[in-house]
């Protein structure tokens, strides 16, 4: 019988203290690794979900590869030497990949260009697989070792201590590195831990080369620090042509500010946000909405203030303006470089527009909406039924609501034509009229008042002076002739875009991706009849953590939408919710270490109903969660509550799986562990790019547990075959 390696920690030898300061290690390093390279790739290639399910994919598949190397050179993986060395290898590879990624991007893939998805799998792969691999095989190793070491299978508590640090990282990174540090700085933290834990685990095993080898490593990196500043170097590589003012990580995401003669350019998270001096598209997005209006006194603008629009709508009678803009960061630097909020009447309001929407006691005369196109999941909850229905409620009678979408004034692609029908009909919804008036995007216009898109008339009408929305510059005759032509492709029979069916998410990345000509049908193809080759070559008990894995991964996506839905910032929040998964795999760990009569196939069966039965109850308690009035810090704790269980579930299955799995330990930890990650990847990638927007999270959260309960059947069939 195995006593879990906490109870007898102080009754370990020096050999064994060290191994698993170095598993701890591990885990600390990957967890920290992974949320860099979140932030990276999605700053770098201004990626949306997809890209971030497609590196998540990538990231479990090519452990789980690394893993499987280890089962098949144990001669490697079971030497202190190479243990020690990929050990140093797994500190210093993040580094390096993050520096080839921001110097290279715009060398690989012309400045500013999108990034198809088949791009998006070979570049991260090719940049994850170093670091991914040698984590992976680190894990048989580390099993290896261990198992040696205690004379048993010790494949659960290697599971356990990596586990461990990946919580310590998770702790670190939420509440220090994400507020005081930026992303370099992060990576020299993470080489120099690996570094001294190595030459700590070198000392003890007496590896003379070692020591050498990382004490030279050590003042390398010494030297880059002291006498280099790789940040400002990196970055500038990402912005040619442009002078970068500012680059601050702040906990709602990476912002830079940059300038263009005497534009200024704001980026948040890789995502263009507006520019200053852009007259033309200030003018539109304000005067369109607002000479709607006889008289509007109270005005709600959402994002889009520091570039003009405020002061565009002070050319009108207003009393008040709020303005919403959730990142205090970004008022700062626009306050600093700019002077377009210099009014008493304009008041800024450091919020979540949806949660502002849904508490504030305001109503207002005109809204305007000013984010960027629901190309994302986060940003498409600003276009749902539900959102429409919460701003109705907070206008005055006879009020304007205003976005734009992207510009289809000459040409309306069947993607694009879906997208406006979407949002068309979801507006028509809760607004007697709505218009679309094109111009350098197109605005859409509602209101249950009559509108009109003789804008030239308008303006003239209300005597305001403007630049480009004015009669000399606009025709209205053509105005009305482009607005018919936008008019006659809508589709009245379109779906509704929901919180929790994200249509017009998954509508802007067929959109998307329809601007490069590539056959996604046929890689998809073949990626499927590859899974289901190695799905079908799984064993029983695998292909069941292999589901587990795919329930745990998806829900751990469905719940930081959710999460995202209703507070709107995730983004740090992440590390916090990534830890909390962690520390429910290893209370999971814990609990099933402690209890040998776990040890059967009887109780992880028993386990898997238990997340099958999750799998149905989930939509139920977030549709609840969303429809709460008390949205603050009792809802944020059943949000932490639930991805707990998720990860003790989960860390339950795979501690179980490997007490009662039969052959080498070799085999064993790079088997349980490979089907893990691999479900895990295809639940995340499926999810995010398919599952969440077409089905919508009630049917995907139903066929998670439907698929849960075939593999269930499968292992039942095949119990005899395991432990009892």
């Amino acid at each position: 019988m195995q006593t879990f390696p906490i109870k007898v920690i102080k009754k370990l030898s020096t050999k064994e203290r060290g191994l698993i300061y170095l598993m701890i290690t591990l885990g600390f390093s990957a967890v920290i690794s992974q949320i860099v390279y979140m932030r990276e790739f999605l700053n770098i290639f201004g990626g949306n979900e997809l890209i971030f399910g497609i590196i998540l994919a990538n990231w479990m598949l090519l452990t789980a590869l690394g893993a499987y190397i280890g089962k098949v050179s144990t001669r490697f993986a079971s030497s202190n030497h190479w243990l020690v060395f990929f050990q140093v290898l797994s500190g210093i590879f993040p580094f390096i990949t993050i520096f080839i990624l921001r110097i290279f991007r715009n060398s690989v893939f012309p400045e500013g260009s999108m990034l198809n998805i088949i791009d998006g799998i070979i570049i991260s792969g090719v940049l994850l697989f170093p670091f991914c691999v040698i984590s992976g095989f680190l894990f048989t190793s580390f099993s290896i070792i261990f198992s040696r070491l205690k004379s048993q299978n010790a494949v659960s508590s290697v599971y356990f201590f990596d586990t461990l640090g990946s919580i310590i990282g998770g702790i670190i990174f939420s509440f220090i590195l994400v507020y005081f540090f930026n992303t370099f700085t992060i990576l020299y933290i993470l080489v120099f831990a690996n570094l001294l834990f190595s030459m700590l685990y070198a000392i003890i095993f007496k590896i003379r080369k070692a020591i050498i080898f990382i004490l030279i490593l050590i003042s390398t990196f010494y030297l880059l620090v002291w006498f280099t500043n790789i940040e400002t170097y990196t970055k500038q590589k990402l912005y040619p042509a442009q002078t970068i003012l500012e680059n601050k990580d702040t906990p709602y995401g990476n912002l830079v500010l940059t300038k263009t003669a005497e534009q200024l350019n704001f980026y948040e998270n890789g995502m263009f946000l507006f520019s200053t001096n852009n007259i033309q598209e200030c003018e539109e997005a304000v005067h369109y909405p607002m000479l709607q209006h006889s008289k509007p006194e109270k005005v709600l603008l959402v994002s889009g203030g520091y570039s003009g629009l405020a002061k565009e709508i002070l050319k009108y009678p207003v009393k008040t303006i709020d303005y919403l803009e959730v990142n205090p960061a970004l008022t700062d630097l626009a306050k600093k470089y700019t002077n377009n909020l210099e009014s008493p009447i304009i008041k800024v309001i450091h919020e979540d527009a949806r949660m502002f929407i849904k508490t504030t006691n305001q109503k207002y005369d005109v809204v305007i909406i000013a984010l960027p196109e629901p190309s994302t999941a986060q940003l498409n909850r600003f276009y749902t039924l539900e959102f429409f229905e919460e701003i109705k409620k907070k206008m005055n009678a006879n009020g304007i609501f205003s976005f734009a979408l992207m510009s289809t004034a000459d040409y309306i692609s069947p993607e694009a034509s879906e997208i406006n029908s979407v949002m068309y009909v979801s507006l028509k919804k809760y607004f007697s009229n709505v218009i679309i008036i094109p111009g350098n995007k197109n605005y859409f216009i509602a209101s249950d008042s009559p509108l009109n898109s003789g804008i030239s008339k308008l303006v003239s009408l209300r005597k305001i002076e403007n630049l480009y929305v004015n009669p000399y510059y606009l025709n209205d005759e053509q105005i009305a002739e482009r607005v018919r032509y936008i008019m006659h492709k809508i589709d009245s029979k379109a779906s509704f875009n929901e919180d929790f069916k994200p249509i017009g998410y998954y509508l802007h990345l067929k959109y998307w991706a329809s601007h490069f000509k590539k056959n996604y049908y046929i890689f998809f193809g073949i990626v499927a009849l590859l899974l289901a080759f190695i799905i079908i070559r799984l064993k029983p008990l695998n292909f069941c953590l292999f589901t587990g894995g795919f329930a745990a991964s998806a829900f751990e996506v469905i719940i930081l939408i959710t999460f995202q839905i209703i507070y709107g910032y995730v983004y740090q929040m992440i590390g916090i919710i990534i830890m909390l998964f962690m520390a429910g795999l290893a209370t999971g760990s814990l609990v099933i270490n402690k209890q040998p009569r776990f040890y059967s196939v009887k109780y992880f069966l028993k386990i898997q109903f238990l997340l099958i039965v999750f799998s149905f109850a989930l939509p139920f308690i977030l549709l609840i969660l969303n429809k709460s009035e008390n949205i603050f810090f009792m809802v944020q704790g059943i949000f932490f509550l639930l991805i707990f269980i998720v990860g003790t579930l989960t860390g339950s299955l795979y501690t179980i799986a490997s007490k009662i799995s039969s052959g080498k330990i070799e085999h064993i930890a790079s088997e349980t562990y490979g089907a893990d990650l691999m479900g895990s990847a295809i639940g995340a990638l499926l999810l995010s790019a398919f599952l969440l927007p077409l089905l919508g999270i009630f049917e995907a959260c139903f066929l998670i547990g439907i698929i849960n309960i075939f593999s269930g059947i499968v292992l039942y069939r095949k119990k005899n075959n395991y432990l009892q």
